[in-house]
C-alpha cells in the first residue's frame, strides 16, 4: 500500500491534467484506459496499440459513447455502484468505474480493457483513488472553460446539438468564445490509415503547427475535425502539403465560417466533396473546400444526370486520351487547379516542364480550350472532375 501511495504521488507530480494523470495510471496497471464525460464525449484516453476490439475501436475513432452501448453498460453498473467488471460490450472483460462529484452525481465513466494486467489485481484502493482524482480533474476542466470543454462544445456543434439560437449563445458567452476572429473547418480523413502510431504522428504534427490558432482538435466518423481562428500561411500549406504526401493522407479545409452554428452541415458537405476527391483524383495535398463548392449540389445526382455537366471540350479531350494513350485531361486540371503553375503542374505529374508546354500547346490546338476565361476554367475543373467520379465509381464511362 505504501508504494501504491507512493507512485500515485509521483504521478500527480507530473501531471498537468487528465491526460497525464491517465497516462500515469496506465504505466501501474498496464491496461488501456478510456474517460468520458456525462454528454458521452471521449476526453481522454491511453492506448497505445490496436486491439482486437471492434468497440473499443471505433469509440476512439469516432470519439464518443454510443448511447446504445452506455445502455448496455447502466444494465450492469447502477449509478449507486462504484465501479464493476463486466463482459457484455464485447469479448473483452472491462473495469467499468463510475465519476461522480462530492453529491455523488455522475460526471463520468472510466472503462479499463483487460489486455496484461487481469482486473482482480486492481486493489479496490487503487481505483477508488484514482476515480476521485479523475473525478476531481474532469470537474474542475468542464468549469474552467479550458480545452477539453472547447472540444465537448465542439462536438456538441458538430452533432447539431444546438438547434436552439440563443442555447448556442449562451453557451458562446459562457466559454468566452470570440466570435470576431475567423475560423476553418479541417477534415483529416483517418478511415483508411487509422492506428495508434499514425494518430500519434498526425495529432502531433497539428497540434504544433497550429499551436497559437487551435481551437479544437476532435474526432468524428473517423475523420479528425479541427477547428482553427486563422487562415493558415503559404508556407503552412506546403508544410501540410509535404506531410500528408508523404503519409499518403488526404485533407481538405473549409472557406471561412461566418457563423459557427450550423457548423455540421458545413462539415457534412467538405465530407462530401473530400470523398468524392479521394475517390476520383487520389491527390496527397491540402484541398480547398472554395474550389470545390460548384461541386456539391451535383454530388446528389446519379451518373446518368451528371453526364450533361460534362463540357463538350472535356468530353473530347477524354475520348482523344483513351484514343492515343495521351494525358491531356490529367495535365489540364493540375494547370488549372495550381494558378496555371508549369513548375507545380510539372512537380505534381512528374515530368519535365516543357512536356507540360508542349501538352498544353496540343490541348489548345486539338480543341481550342483557351486558358484565360476564369469562368469557362471552373467549368473545365467541374468537367473534369465530374468524369474521375464517374470513371471511379463505374470504371467505364460513355461520354
Amino acid at each position: 500500500m505504501e508504494n501504491l501511495y507512493k507512485d500515485i504521488y509521483n504521478i500527480i507530480l507530473k501531471s498537468n491534467g487528465l491526460n497525464d494523470l491517465i497516462k500515469g495510471y496506465y504505466y501501474l496497471i498496464n491496461n488501456p484506459i478510456m474517460v468520458f464525460n456525462s454528454d458521452f464525449q471521449l476526453v481522454t484516453y491511453i492506448s497505445p496499440f490496436l486491439f482486437e476490439d471492434e468497440t473499443w475501436n471505433y469509440t476512439i475513432k469516432n470519439g464518443y459513447l454510443k448511447i446504445d452501448l452506455y445502455k448496455k453498460i447502466r444494465r450492469d453498473l447502477k449509478e449507486s455502484d462504484d465501479y464493476k467488471i463486466v463482459t457484455s460490450l464485447s469479448s473483452n472483460r472491462r473495469l467499468i468505474i463510475n465519476l461522480k462529484d462530492e453529491n455523488k452525481k455522475i460526471i463520468g465513466i472510466m472503462i479499463i480493457l483487460e489486455i496484461n494486467t487481469k482486473l482482480e489485481d486492481i486493489s479496490e484502493e487503487e481505483i477508488r483513488v484514482f476515480s476521485n482524482l479523475s473525478s476531481k480533474i474532469l470537474l474542475n476542466q468542464k468549469f474552467n472553460g479550458d480545452s477539453i470543454t472547447l472540444n465537448m462544445f465542439f462536438m456538441s456543434l458538430l452533432n447539431n446539438v444546438y438547434k436552439d439560437k440563443q442555447v448556442y449563445l449562451e453557451k458562446i458567452k459562457e466559454l468566452n468564445f470570440d466570435l470576431r476572429k475567423d475560423y476553418y473547418l479541417l477534415i483529416f480523413d483517418f478511415n483508411h490509415q487509422y492506428n495508434d502510431k499514425n494518430r500519434e504522428l498526425v495529432e502531433n504534427y497539428f497540434r504544433k503547427l497550429f499551436s497559437k490558432i487551435l481551437v479544437s482538435f476532435t474526432y468524428k466518423d473517423g475523420y479528425l475535425v479541427i477547428l482553427i481562428s486563422k487562415i493558415i500561411s503559404n508556407n503552412e500549406i506546403e508544410s501540410i502539403n509535404d506531410f500528408i504526401f508523404k503519409h499518403h493522407f488526404y485533407m481538405i479545409i473549409s472557406s471561412k465560417i461566418n457563423d459557427l452554428n450550423p457548423i455540421s452541415t458545413i462539415y457534412k458537405d467538405e465530407v462530401k466533396v473530400l470523398k468524392l476527391l479521394e475517390d476520383s483524383i487520389k491527390d496527397y495535398i491540402l484541398y480547398d473546400l472554395n474550389n470545390y463548392l460548384p461541386l456539391l449540389p451535383l454530388i446528389s445526382l446519379n451518373n446518368e444526370e451528371l453526364l450533361n455537366f460534362i463540357n463538350k471540350n472535356i468530353s473530347d479531350i477524354y475520348h482523344y486520351d483513351l484514343e492515343f494513350k495521351t494525358n491531356f485531361l490529367d495535365t489540364l486540371y493540375i494547370y488549372l487547379v495550381t494558378n496555371k503553375s508549369l513548375i507545380e503542374t510539372s512537380k505534381r505529374l512528374f515530368v519535365h516542364k516543357n512536356t507540360i508546354t508542349y501538352r498544353l500547346e496540343k490541348i489548345k490546338e486539338l480543341f481550342g480550350v483557351e486558358y484565360d476565361d476564369y469562368n469557362q476554367n471552373i467549368v473545365y475543373i467541374t468537367s473534369i472532375l465530374i468524369v474521375y467520379y464517374l470513371k471511379r465509381s463505374i470504371n467505364k464511362i460513355i461520354i
